[in-house]
């Protein structure tokens, strides 16, 4: 029996870790890039491959997922915002925030390589992360209201 539920777990792992992209992610991450849709789809999940390009294409994916994501909770929570007539403090708020996530994660990334090929994986992780933390914290607050 520990066999077949090893044998089923494994199977979902590697079914998830072949899914498709998600389309909305490709679309925005190739209008706002230079690479396009096909590269995109080709490399979304190449983090571990070794190979800087495509590392950078796939951690790019991953901080556009998240973007994506915080774009959406956005306007969700900038309606309430208007309802309740607090739409320029979230609108301040949000221009204040993406100032410190560039800066903040353009920090990281020289403290963690110092420059180089790689500073840029360290920039899109903290973007990847602190954009996560952002949509998670308005999606707390569309909750709340």
């Amino acid at each position: 029996m520990k066999n077949w539920t090893l044998i089923i777990a494994s199977f979902f792992f590697l079914s998830s870790a072949f899914a498709e992209p998600d389309e909305n992610v490709v679309k925005e991450m190739a209008r706002q890039t230079h690479l396009s849709q096909d590269e995109i789809r080709a490399n979304y999940n190449g983090c571990d491959s070794g190979v800087t390009l495509y590392m950078k294409i796939c951690d790019s994916y991953r901080w556009m997922v998240e973007d994506v994501r915080l774009n959406k909770v956005y306007k969700s929570v900038l309606n309430d915002a208007k309802k309740l007539g607090c739409e320029s403090n979230l609108i301040q708020a949000q221009k204040s925030w993406l100032a410190y996530r560039d800066k903040a994660c353009d920090f990281e990334g020289l403290m963690g390589a110092g420059g180089g090929t790689i500073e840029g994986l360290y920039i899109l992780s903290c973007k990847e992360d602190l954009t996560k933390q952002r949509a998670d914290r308005l999606e707390q607050a569309v909750q709340s209201h």
